[in-house]
This record gives structure tokens, sequence and C-alpha cells, in this order.
């Protein structure tokens, strides 16, 4: 597989190694990277942002920067297919276009106060 991001960007040495948020910055210095740095970069970018993102969504917030209501809990592709009465791969295909879908990392679940909403927003109660 290969070494870890830290010990990668040790062995960079000499290399000019800059910080993320430099980067953020000046996002032309990526270009005069080392592969090796880039990608042990690349890598703590990712570690940082399943962080964040499971933060964001941990029930303090639902990831939109809204407050998650009370009693709000995940489903998962199963029953959110159930609720609304469509095939899991409806699901997966539209999940990037409706508005109670909620990521972790890779793994797609579905707000059940915000598919209950969009339902009634559909069906005009």
């Amino acid at each position: 597989m290969g070494s870890s991001p830290k010990s990668e960007l040790q062995t960079a040495g000499a290399r000019d190694v800059p910080r993320l948020d430099d980067l953020a910055a000046n996002p032309t210095r990526a270009a005069d990277l080392a592969p090796d740095v880039a990608q042990a970069l690349m890598s703590r970018c990712v570690i940082a942002l399943a962080a964040l993102n499971a933060r964001l969504l941990s029930g303090q917030e639902n990831g939109r920067g809204n407050p998650a209501p009370e009693g709000d809990r995940r489903l998962n592709v199963e029953q959110a297919a159930a609720r609304l009465g469509v095939s899991k791969d409806y699901l997966y295909r539209n999940a990037g276009n409706l508005p109670f879908t909620v990521r972790i990392g890779r793994s797609l679940g579905f707000s059940e106060a915000g598919l209950e909403k969009y339902m009634r927003q559909r069906t005009g109660r």
C-alpha cells in the first residue's frame, strides 16, 4: 500500500512542503510539488474532510448548516425506498438531487424528517 501521509511528508526532507492553508491561499504552488508530497497532502485533506463532514452531520447539524429536527434519524436505502415507493436503484441514481440525502463519507443515507417534509410538499399536504 505505501507509507502513511505523515511519514511521506517527513521524508520530504529539505523540500519545501507548504501547509494546507498555504496551498488554499495560493493553489498554484501545487504544480511545484513532488508527486509523493502531493499524494501525502491529498491524503491528509481527505482525512480532514471526512472528519469535518462527520462533525457537520453529527446530529447537532444536518450537514447543510440547519439544526437537525428533534428525533430525526438516518434511514438506509432500503428504508427510504420503501417509504417513497421507489426502487433502491432509483435512490442510488438520484441521491444527489434529493434534498433529504445525507452522506457520511461514501455511506448513503436519508434524513427521515427531510424525507417526510419532501413527501408532504410533493402531495400538497
